[in-house]
C-alpha cells in the first residue's frame, strides 16, 4: 500500500511539473511572438521610409541622402539584431516544447502504472474475497453434511 502511495506522489509530483512546464511553454511562445510582432513593425516601418524616400528622392540634396542611406542601414541592421532575437525565442520554444513533451510522457507513464497496480490491488482483494466466500461455503457445507449424517444416525 505505500508503494501505492509512493507512486501516487510521484505521479502528482509530475504533473506538478508538467503544469510548470506547460506555463514556461506559453510564457516562452508569448516572448517569441512579441518579438515577432518588433520584428514585424522594424519590417514595416524600413519599407514605408523606403517608399516615401522614392517618393522624395528627386528632390533631396547630396547630404540628405547620405543621412537616408545612413538611417536606412542602422535600421537594417536593427531588423537583423531582432531576426536574431526572433531566431533565439524560437529555438527557447522549441526547447520547451520538448520539455513539455518529456513531462507529458513521463506522466502518463506514471498513470499507466499507478492505473496497473491499482487493477492489481483489485484483483487481489477480489481473489482474497472469493477465498473467504468459498471457504465459508465448505463450511457451511461441511455442516450441513455433518448434521445429515447426524440425523440417520
Amino acid at each position: 500500500m505505500s508503494g501505492m502511495n509512493g507512486l501516487q506522489i510521484a505521479a502528482d509530483l509530475a504533473l506538478s511539473q508538467r503544469d510548470a512546464a506547460a506555463q514556461v511553454l506559453a510564457s516562452a511562445r508569448q516572448t517569441w511572438l512579441q518579438a515577432q510582432v518588433q520584428l514585424d513593425q522594424l519590417e514595416s516601418y524600413a519599407q514605408e521610409c523606403t517608399n516615401r524616400w522614392t517618393v522624395q528622392s528627386g528632390s533631396c540634396t547630396p547630404e540628405l541622402m547620405r543621412h537616408h542611406y545612413a538611417f536606412m542601414a542602422r535600421l537594417e541592421h536593427a531588423i537583423g539584431l531582432q531576426l536574431h532575437i526572433v531566431g533565439e525565442h524560437g529555438q527557447r520554444v522549441e526547447r520547451e516544447a520538448l520539455k513539455l513533451r518529456d513531462a507529458e510522457v513521463r506522466l502518463e507513464g506514471l498513470r499507466q502504472l499507478v492505473a496497473s497496480r491499482e487493477r492489481e490491488r483489485e484483483q487481489l482483494l477480489a481473489r482474497r474475497e472469493q477465498k473467504m466466500t468459498d471457504e465459508q461455503a465448505a463450511l457451511q457445507h461441511r455442516r450441513r453434511m455433518s448434521e445429515g449424517l447426524g440425523d440417520r444416525l
